[in-house]
């Protein structure tokens, strides 16, 4: 049987609106149960923040990144510990250049793909013993982390975390990572449970395309772990409610939309380029970034078009970030980055998945992915300007019924 998608949030559904409540419930569950797990943890993190970064932490942010720290070491510690700093380094570095120079990718990217299927990929499955919960195995996670360039926002986040374990004693930063384990521990299994049913295809995608993606640059994205999946699935919700009264309050909204909504391929597609993406020019009828595009007109919301969450909105103007409020979508694994992206510039965001994966490199896709349309709606509404009745969904375009609820 071949698997199309790594997840699907539709679920053999019409859509994918009930993932949106099952998510919601499932993220209140998740802050409450923080309370009994990790509560100190929390409020010793506020206090050293207070005292020494100036700032503080949105708790429910502090919950979630408190999850990274727990569900990365479950899945990449026995790795991290293992890898040679000369190695790490190097491959670190190679991360650095091909972001800071799109020229080098080409150049960066085969190199990156062969070392990180030979240093970074290998775990040993034999292995049962658990490295030791320390403040110096967690800095060893984090550079085998930035080795293979896909957390780089992630470790902007946990550089302060760092910080305040390592001002703790040994045996405070080790109780302290004890009980991030616990709860990471509660996570995956609860998580499995709730949100179990939109993943579990990803083990057998993985199975099938393994062979197609080692050796590649994006070997080390491809094999992310159905925890990871969870993870990020929680951390758009809690980015989203965090961030919603900052973007209602914007007098501009814009929606950042991923290539692989369009009906065209990129060759063919005759978008106008902007400083914020590509403008839809209307050239295919039935594409669903034309119908949302229209939308946008009528609505009085902006609609762009991102090659990649990497570099959207890097030639956003100033007058852009103190305007701007934007609804992100991408698929699980790259909406994260993207939301903090946004957020580092000052731009509130709110996040929308796609309902399955649809990178042609992926999948070799000729069927464009598509949305929650009625999720999109209710984010839109919270801001100055309501859609109108007629509002023509992708579904309608396409000679379907438009499903709502």
């Amino acid at each position: 049987m071949i698997v199309k998608t790594p997840y699907s949030l539709k679920n053999g559904a019409d859509d994918s609106n009930e993932y949106y409540q099952d998510i919601s419930n499932f993220t209140d569950q998740v802050l409450s149960e923080s309370e009994f797990h990790i509560k100190d943890v929390l409020d010793d993190f506020k206090d050293y923040e207070s005292k020494y970064v100036k700032k503080s932490s949105p708790r429910d942010l502090m919950v979630f990144e408190v999850l990274m720290i727990g569900v990365f070491w479950r899945a990449y510690i026995k790795r991290a510990v293992k890898i040679d700093p000369k190695s790490q380094k190097l491959l670190a570095e190679l991360s650095r250049e091909r972001t800071e120079d799109e020229e080098l990718k080409p150049i960066v990217d085969p190199i990156r793909g062969v070392l990180a299927t030979l240093i970074l990929l290998p775990e040993d499955p034999k292995s049962e013993e658990i490295p030791e919960l320390n403040v110096e195995n967690l800095d060893k996670l984090f550079k085998w982390l930035e080795a293979t360039g896909e957390f780089q926002e992630e470790l902007k986040h946990l550089k302060t975390w760092m910080d305040f374990l390592r001002d703790l004693n040994p045996q405070e930063s080790s109780s302290h990572l004890a009980k991030i384990f616990m709860f990471a521990d509660w996570f995956e299994y609860a998580s499995n449970n709730v949100l179990g049913s939109y993943t579990c295809k990803l083990e057998g995608f993985l199975e099938e395309n393994r062979e197609k993606h080692l050796w590649n640059e994006d070997i080390m994205l491809f094999t992310r772990k159905r925890s990871e999946y969870h993870l990020n699935m929680f951390g758009a919700e809690v980015m989203s409610r965090e961030f919603r009264e900052s973007f209602k309050s914007r007098p501009r909204k814009a929606l950042l939309l991923p290539g692989c909504m369009c009906l065209l391929p990129e060759s063919e597609c005759v978008a106008s380029e902007t400083n914020l993406g590509q403008a839809c020019t209307g050239c295919t009828p039935k594409c669903r970034v034309n119908a949302l595009s229209r939308c946008g007109e009528k609505n009085e919301f902006e609609v762009y078009v991102v090659s990649h969450e990497s570099s959207a909105l890097s030639l956003s103007t100033q007058k852009d970030r103190d305007e701007l409020g934007i609804v992100g979508v991408a698929c699980i694994m790259n909406l994260i980055s993207g939301g903090w992206k946004s957020e580092s510039l000052g731009i509130p965001a709110q996040c929308v998945l796609l309902d399955s994966c649809g990178c042609r490199h992926w999948i070799n896709s000729s069927e464009p992915t598509d949305i929650s349309e009625y999720h999109l709606m209710k984010l839109l509404k919270t801001g100055t300007k309501v859609f109108e009745d007629d509002w023509p969904c992708s579904a309608q375009l396409n000679g379907h019924k438009c499903s709502t609820m």
